[in-house]
């Protein structure tokens, strides 16, 4: 008896700080970081709104040890590029384990992505504002917002997620500049071309 009253008294006492914690973090997060690319807008608009370039320079496959694939399999597939285009990703065995989908385009101008995933209930939107600058450069802007649910804001919020994407995004805007840059470098340091030549490491095939 004594053992079902302590059992009873910890649980309350997580719900308790759970609940303490979870008012005491966010509920939203947004934020911007950036990067100068030596090429035209037109030329880092493709890298970025092409699904099979964009998996060539995003630090996530090559981070989080999974695979990555255009999906041809959803009701209304849309061609690479396109609003309603997807990059699904795939664990290690090869379950997918989420997705981001192009929802918004300015041409030459922005490109606005939603994205799915594992892990705790959350709603990122993330978008790429590109700005010419002299020269042939392109000022690179990218705005992430991500919105948690009570009680999983503390869940992201307490155990660092939230500064983990962030970290992340920093490098996803060093793999693009390296992808647009001479000598057009993939997330593995692999010299690729423009336009990019050989096989993706990090996509998977034969999957629809």
């Amino acid at each position: 008896m004594h053992i079902l009253w302590i059992a009873i008294a910890v649980v309350a006492l997580l719900v308790t700080l759970v609940a303490i914690l979870s008012a005491l973090a966010p509920t939203k997060i947004a934020y911007t970081e950036s990067v100068t690319v030596n090429a035209s807008s037109a030329d880092v608009y493709d890298d970025i709104r092409l699904q099979r370039r964009l998996m060539r320079w995003s630090a996530w496959p090559q981070e989080t040890g999974s695979k990555c694939a255009v999906d041809t399999a959803h009701a209304e597939p849309k061609a690479d590029g396109e609003v309603g285009a997807r990059t699904v990703f795939y664990s290690k065995k090869g379950k997918r384990i989420g997705h981001q989908a192009i929802v918004r385009l300015e041409p030459g101008r922005e490109v606005e992505m939603t994205l799915e995933g594992a892990g705790p209930p959350h709603s990122p939107t993330m978008t790429f504002e590109l700005m010419p600058q002299a020269n042939e450069q392109t000022r690179v802007h990218l705005h992430f917002e991500n919105r948690f649910p009570r009680p999983f804001n503390a869940v992201w919020h307490f155990f660092g997620l939230s500064r983990w994407t962030r970290r992340m995004h920093v490098k996803d805007l060093e793999g693009l500049k390296a992808f647009c840059e001479p000598p057009h470098r993939d997330a593995t340091g692999r010299e690729v071309g423009r336009p990019p030549q050989g096989q993706n490491p990090f996509e998977l095939t034969g999957q629809h």
